[in-house]
């Protein structure tokens, strides 16, 4: 039986688009297996998006007594979630509540010594970001980023602009700061796509999902088919040792957690292109206006 040439030409585009998207997953493959030992100062975190509506707070506790994470960063987090929550307040010394009912609520604890904190509203209102600098054991600063950004979606935001917006606002700061640093939390986008891209490329800080494998969060009950949308970026002074998520706790997400440690004090800082600042400045323009609009 032989083939058309319809046949031949569909066959070579399938070809090459499984190729190409073959190449925008290939850096996470794990290249090797990282078998050296954490240092005593490493730090434990555990991020997750409990889903607003989700009322089974004992899993969640239940992961954060077994974990003992030195930071926990929590997301869609209401009052009635911090209520339910304050089995574990005495495990933590200090803690930041920003409870919310528009599934934009987040809480920050934490077991280190806390030395600054802001809450944030880079584009909206009704959307917090938390950054605190923190000190570990060797008495080293960073630089913790709690975010997440609103996706687009018929019950969440006509376009992506706000998302983005608020992503490039929290890279510019990122690009700025010398102190070690960790961004984390719900993305709302894949790590390959170009606003995470972007993001990295902006804040000068890498993907410590690289080379070290893909890590799907959500949905929680596809793991399989999943998508890493909570995501994980640092400074060349950060050494993430280890990735893993964890058990459902009855949200729509996975908990992420990970190990890290301060490997520098000072991290180098380049000034940022034009070419990229203008896009920055751009696409942060275009989110508060269509925050602007909305309002």
């Amino acid at each position: 039986m032989s083939i058309s040439i319809i046949g031949l030409l569909t066959i070579f585009l399938i070809a090459i688009s499984f190729v190409y998207q073959l190449s925008i997953i290939l850096p996470y493959f794990p290249k090797s297996k990282n078998n050296s030992i954490a240092p005593k100062h490493n730090i434990v975190a555990l991020c997750i998006n409990v889903k607003q509506e989700n009322q089974d707070y004992e899993r969640l506790i239940r992961v954060v007594k077994s974990v003992q994470p030195d930071i926990l960063l929590t997301l869609e987090t209401n009052k009635k979630w911090e209520q339910n929550l304050e089995e574990i307040e005495g495990d933590f010394s200090n803690i930041i509540r920003v409870p919310k009912d528009n599934r934009y609520g987040m809480h920050l604890y934490t077991k280190l010594d806390l030395k600054d904190f802001n809450i944030h509203y880079l584009i909206s209102k009704e959307h917090p970001s938390i950054e605190v600098i923190l000190t570990d054991s060797k008495k080293d600063d960073f630089v913790f980023w709690g975010i997440h950004p609103p996706p687009p979606s018929p019950t969440e935001k006509p376009t992506s602009k706000q998302k983005d917006a608020e992503l490039m606002k929290v890279a510019k700061l990122a690009r700025k700061s010398i102190t070690p640093m960790i961004v984390s939390g719900d993305f709302n986008n894949v790590s390959w796509s170009k606003a995470s891209r972007l993001f990295s490329k902006i804040s000068n800080l890498k993907d410590a999902r690289i080379n070290r494998g893909i890590y799907s969060t959500f949905p929680a009950n596809l793991l399989i088919f999943g998508f890493p949308i909570d995501l994980l970026f640092h400074s060349n002074t950060v050494t993430v040792n280890n990735i893993k998520v964890l058990t459902s706790i009855g949200s729509d997400h996975l908990p992420l957690q990970f190990m890290f440690h301060i490997n520098n004090k000072v991290d180098s800082n380049k000034e940022l292109n034009s070419n990229l600042k203008s896009l920055a400045n751009q696409k942060i323009m275009e989110g508060k206006e269509a925050a602007k609009n909305e309002n």
